[in-house]
């Protein structure tokens, strides 16, 4: 959730500080993949601990385990669709925001 907000909050200030309208796009496309890596990290945070005779536990844990595959996508995505217009940076940039949204969940908990 804060993953979408600060992408979000990137993309408009994108939007409206570049005259390539393609950055913005590709930083959004490499947000998508960010917020389904963040998916599938949290849920496989949800299955640490869980056994397999435990079988609610360890639920969705598929996903998790397939969490790269996102970042993967990525790449080949942005290496087939750049002679469309997007730019591989911003993808790349865009996906790593949810490093931003952690790392501001993180300072907000500290400081309570």
């Amino acid at each position: 959730e804060e993953t979408a907000f600060v992408s979000a909050l990137i993309f408009s200030l994108l939007w409206l500080g570049c005259d390539n309208p393609f950055v913005p796009f590709s930083y959004v496309f490499g947000a998508v993949f960010g917020l389904a890596y963040t998916y599938g990290l949290g849920k496989y945070v949800e299955t640490l601990g869980g056994t397999a005779d435990d079988a609610s536990q360890v639920q969705g844990a598929g996903v998790g385990q397939a969490r790269f595959a996102f970042l993967i996508l990525l790449f080949i995505f942005v290496g087939k669709l750049r002679a469309y217009g997007l730019i591989e940076i911003p993808s790349i940039l865009g996906f790593f925001t949810y490093q931003i949204s952690s790392l501001f969940q993180g300072l907000r908990e500290d400081s309570n």
